[in-house]
């Protein structure tokens, strides 16, 4: 019985040695079969698509506008001069071994250590990255293989690397490569990229080890350390390069410190490769590439290489108008002694947030900083209806509406004191009409109402980065600690054209490459931020903002507009010299931004105009791109219904008199500033001398702000009289002295002191609500003229804004939308933001601090 038993367990053991060894012999099989199905699949690719290694020139990629236009194409051409490699320098091509495959002479195509690690890296990350590759696998992946990132990719990339190595000598590869490689700007190959970057070819004796560590540098990214693109992170990579090359024995370490301080070569004025694009283009089509790569995933080397359509929001008769305006120094603030005023200006298809056109400044450089997606700058009023009014609205709109009473006296909140910027109050003031004027009390005393995190939860939705710092009052006049953009401005202010829905701004709808088999669409990304009704009420404010408040300047013949102005004050300056500029607006068919201001303040780079000027670049390029467009209203959306406003008394004249000094002739001048009367008035100024004599010193003026210069000593007091559409004189406004305030301060401290709305003694405590105010707010000017005194037979001198001439709408200019809350008082300090630096991919032009203004 044992005996059997024995032999039972024997012959069990038999049978599970003789399952292993098969399975050894099926998995030996296996692995043997894996690895020459996948030499057979190398090969095979190889040989059918051998010619790519032979001339890599493919249809080239075509961008589309968005009426299926092509806008331009990427046309690659073959390299000029194919190098070999005995013609290359030994340097050049032991700076890219050094760095790209240091063991390129030891593997077969593939380096099982790189890939192990990389894989292991995978792993942890929960990606799929190009990590490990070696120059054959990158020569593999560039010629022969599509961009989906997967592990059959790279499955596919490793054959088609081994057979590589089997069919050509390493030398020939590193060729091939070298000749190939991506360098950026558009650029193939190291004869040509050496050429570009440097003016000579890689065989010359001038070319050092710093220029072929530079050239090494650039596959690892090559938008991001292309040294016309980003020279400092471009010189970073390219230290490192020759730090590596001199740890390997390649150098010496006195080559290495003489190679690390030569400098990198600078963009000519003139350079090839421009990619065929219309003067004023390039920011749009430089967004347009770092969003192919962002959502889609298309590189843009992969865009060079051709075979790409590419379907844009691109509207040229937009962008046309764009740049016809920004080319005109007329339509800009005077010039400081060293720079012009910089501007932005982006457009949004109103309905799906699709980017019309854009100027990421009035010299954008290619791949530069885009000041209209990527700037920081505080928005200043215009921020007022996305902050406060719309949301108050939604929260409660039995409550809340154009013709609530909000409170407009004086008044202090915990310690923050907002001034309206005429120095003007009343009881209260309907909710219309604040934001019409652009009232300042009204704003602040609404959002300490509704409360500072019910703000914080729309501007979120909104679509607007906020800060820890800037949980405080000041955030309802457009007071950020850093800022936003003219990109998120005008995405926030699509939802009250769309019923309350945010659209996210974007250049692609498409983008397809045929011959490999690959369509991505745009998926429309939209946010329901506010109910329809409160979209639609807050447009009827903005409506008449523009019919008849500050934003009078963007008004369009025969079309309709709404939209808000904004300022922040200079923080070096008198109140009479803004910061920032903006107009946010909307027809029913585009959402525009517009940013106007010196990318940094000194006493020779100050700017005295303001809000009218971003407003009437808006006004002038939709009136010119919108040319033989039919003209539509605005629509009501679904179960909204229109909100009777009440009857409105005219409101009476407000008058305020400043004196204040030419910074450039050093003459006293009288700033005259009003509010109240009806969108049709025009106004008569009036000097009132001591004994109450009075003398017209202009007429008919159509703007609500006059500069008197004064020709003598004699202390004036003023008056302004509105006259009727049909010329019938109104009631005058109250006779008013001129306030020296800000003269004095701008003699005795030499214009270090101004009226900034900063708060008295520091920074307030919270009022126990969870909001403060310590924050200076949006506190800058409207818009200054050179208004000069007649002789006094009603004949007006240079009335208006000047740059407010030949405009469309009549040539009117609103008043300052935002004055100081607070003026000067002691212990104030002004607070400060912090543009962010370029891009990954931008210039080396960056923007010091703003302003809490």
């Amino acid at each position: 019985m044992a005996t059997k038993a024995k032999k039972k367990v024997k012959k069990k053991k038999s049978s599970l040695l003789m399952i292993a060894v098969s399975f050894a012999v099926f998995l030996l099989l296996s692995v043997i079969g894996g690895y020459f199905s996948l030499l057979y699949a190398g090969d095979r690719m190889i040989a059918e698509n051998e010619q790519k290694l032979k001339d890599l020139k493919a249809e080239p990629t075509v961008i589309y506008d968005k009426n299926g236009v092509e806008l331009t194409s990427l046309i690659r051409e073959k390299n000029r001069e194919y190098k070999s490699i005995s013609e290359m320098p030994k340097i050049l091509t032991n700076a890219f071994l050094a760095v790209e495959d240091r063991r390129f002479y030891d593997h077969k195509g593939v380096d099982m250590v790189r890939i192990g690690g990389a894989i292991i890296n995978d792993i942890k990350k929960g990606s799929l990255a190009e990590g490990g590759s070696t120059i054959t696998q990158q020569l593999a992946r560039n010629v022969f293989l599509t961009l989906d990132q997967t592990f059959w990719r790279k499955t596919k990339e490793m054959s088609i690397a081994i057979g590589l190595e089997r069919k050509y000598s390493k030398d020939q590869i590193l060729e091939m490569y070298l000749n190939r490689v991506y360098l950026g700007k558009g650029e193939f190959g190291v004869e040509d990229a050496s050429r570009y970057y440097f003016g000579m070819s890689v065989d010359s004796d001038k070319f050092t080890i710093a220029k072929a560590a530079m050239l090494a540098a650039i596959p690892k990214a090559p938008t991001t350390y292309n040294p016309f693109n980003n020279p400092e992170k471009a010189k970073l990579r390219r230290d490192t390069v020759i730090r590596l090359m001199a740890e390997q024995g390649i150098i010496t370490e006195a080559q290495k410190i003489e190679a690390q301080a030569e400098p990198l070569p600078t963009e000519p004025s003139e350079v090839p490769g421009s990619s065929g694009l219309k003067k004023g283009y390039r920011a749009f089509f430089d967004h347009m590439v770092e969003e192919a790569e962002a959502t889609y995933g298309v590189t843009e080397e992969e865009l060079y290489r051709g075979g790409w359509s590419v379907y844009t929001t691109f509207d040229p008769k937009i962008q046309d108008a764009m740049v016809k305006e920004y080319d005109n120094p007329k339509n800009f603030p005077k010039d400081g002694t060293e720079r012009s005023v910089e501007s932005a200006m982006i457009v949004l298809d109103a309905k799906n947030g699709g980017i019309a056109g854009m100027m990421g400044g009035r010299n954008y450089a290619v791949k530069g900083f885009n000041l209209a997606t990527d700037m920081k700058r505080q928005p200043g009023s215009s921020f007022k209806p996305i902050a406060v009014y719309a949301p108050a609205i939604d929260i409660d709109s039995k409550k809340w509406g154009p013709n609530s009473s909000l409170s407009n006296k004086k008044q202090s909140f915990n310690g923050y004191e907002p001034r309206n910027y005429n120095n003007k109050y009343s009881e209260t003031v309907s909710m219309n009409r604040a934001l019409i004027d652009s009232l300042n009390i009204p704003v602040v005393w609404l959002l300490n109402e509704i409360k500072v995190p019910t703000a914080l939860k729309y501007l979120e939705k909104f679509g607007i980065e906020m800060e820890p710092e800037d949980r405080n009052l000041a955030i309802a006049l457009g007071g950020l600690s850093k800022g936003t953009s003219p990109l998120k401005m005008a995405q926030a202010y699509t939802a009250f054209v769309n019923g309350g829905v945010v659209s996210e701004g974007h250049t692609i709808t498409k983008i397809e490459n045929k011959a490999v088999g690959i369509l991505r669409e745009y998926e429309v990304k939209q946010t329901e931020v506010l109910k329809p009704q409160t979209a639609w009420t807050v447009h009827t404010m903005l409506e008449r903002a523009v019919q008849e408040g500050t934003g009078k300047a963007a008004r369009i013949s025969g079309r309709h507009v709404a939209g808000k102005t904004g300022t922040t004050q200079s923080t070096i300056g008198d109140s009479s010299v803004n910061k920032d500029a903006w107009f946010v607006g909307y027809t029913p068919e585009y959402v525009g931004a517009v940013w106007m201001g010196f990318d940094k303040e000194d006493k020779n780079h100050l700017m005295r105009q303001g809000s009218s000027l971003t407003a009437q670049m808006f006004s002038k390029v939709l009136a010119e791109g919108l040319k033989g467009v039919k003209s539509t209203d605005f629509v009501r959306p679904g179960g909204a219904v229109e909100e009777e406003p009440e009857e409105e008394t005219t409101p009476p004249i407000q008058l305020e008199a400043t004196m204040t000094m030419d910074s450039n002739t050093q003459q006293l001048q009288v700033l005259l500033s009003w509010i109240g009367g009806e969108p049709d008035y025009t106004y008569d100024v009036y000097r009132v001398k001591e004994n109450g004599q009075s003398q017209k010193i202009a007429a008919d003026v159509k703007d609500t702000i006059y500069i008197d210069v004064l020709d003598s000593p004699v202390k004036y007091r003023y008056m302004v009289i509105p006259r009727n559409k049909d010329g019938q004189e109104q009631t005058p406004s109250p006779i008013v002295d001129i306030n020296t305030k800000q003269l004095e301060n701008l003699i005795n401290d030499g214009q270090d002191h101004h009226e900034d709305g900063n708060n008295q003694g520091g920074i307030p405590e919270e009022n126990g609500n969870g909001d403060s105010g310590q924050l200076p707010p949006d506190t800058g000017n409207g818009d200054q003229t050179n208004g000069q005194p007649t002789d006094g037979q009603g004949n007006s001198g240079n009335q208006g804004n000047q740059g407010n001439q030949g405009n469309s709408n009549g040539g009117e200019a609103p008043p300052p939308d935002i004055g100081n809350p607070n003026g000067n008082q002691p212990g104030s300090s002004s607070g400060g933001i912090e543009l962010p630096p370029p891009p990954e991919d931008g210039s080396q032009q960056t923007f010091p601090e703003g302003t809490n203004g």
